[in-house]
């Protein structure tokens, strides 16, 4: 019983490793999922995240995520906005396109989750 529960638990996984690969950006690092779940997380808490206290979340190298960070940008994932107060002050916010590609992971695990194991 205690194989079939692994092997389930292990099927599931690599379910959720599936439905991460076409909706959000990784490869062979996990730092860009990493920081889209921080940041949004944070967003979502009205808890905005500065790039330094994202340097400090998250347990991975500055110049790795420095650069993760620069792509998930450039790519249209994340926005820097500065504050209103205090301009020298930058915010992550996540784009609509980080809640929609979390929506599609859900779906696509949640339907995983439903079916009966293999």
């Amino acid at each position: 019983m205690e194989r079939q529960e692994a092997l389930a638990d292990a099927r599931l996984t690599e379910r959720l490793r599936q439905a991460l690969s076409p909706a959000l950006p990784h490869g062979a690092s996990l730092i860009p999922l990493d920081i889209l779940v921080v940041v949004s997380i944070a967003h979502h808490l009205d808890q905005p995240l500065s790039v330094k206290q994202l340097l400090a979340v998250l347990p991975y190298s500055v110049t790795g995520i420095r650069y993760n960070l620069a792509q998930l940008v450039a790519d249209g994932w994340v926005i820097k906005a500065r504050n209103g107060d205090d301009r020298r002050l930058v915010h992550l916010r996540p784009t609509k396109r980080v809640a929609e590609a979390f929506a599609e992971v859900r779906a696509e695990v949640l339907e995983t989750v439903d079916q009966p194991p293999r």
